[in-house]
């Protein structure tokens, strides 16, 4: 799993990885949690997707553009606590894995 987690904020670099978790939080919550002021106001986080500008993994011939855009998934934490209580819960972070910032 690919993800940046930064005070307050989550990235899922892969919008598939949160779609599994967000599969298992309506099994667990109901469908109502899809809807941002309920997931904010049970879970303490609204969604947010986002594309952003990276850098290729290979580098390209000259006069071609080395940044590329990416769909990502990112979570907006309200509070640390709720934050934390989502990284214990719903992530398998390994030091691989995770860029902690």
């Amino acid at each position: 799993m690919k993800v940046t987690v930064k005070k307050n904020l989550i990235i899922f670099h892969k919008p598939q990885e949160w779609e599994t978790i967000m599969t298992g939080l309506v099994e667990e919550y109901g469908p109502k949690i899809g809807i941002s002021w309920v997931m904010r106001r049970e879970l303490g986080f609204v969604v947010r997707h986002y594309r952003a500008l990276v850098p290729n993994d290979y580098k390209p011939k000259p006069g071609r553009p080395d940044m590329h855009y990416e769909d990502h998934v990112c979570l907006d934490f309200y509070n640390e606590s709720t934050q934390s209580w989502f990284v214990l819960r719903y992530l398998n972070l390994d030091s691989s894995s995770q860029d902690l910032q």
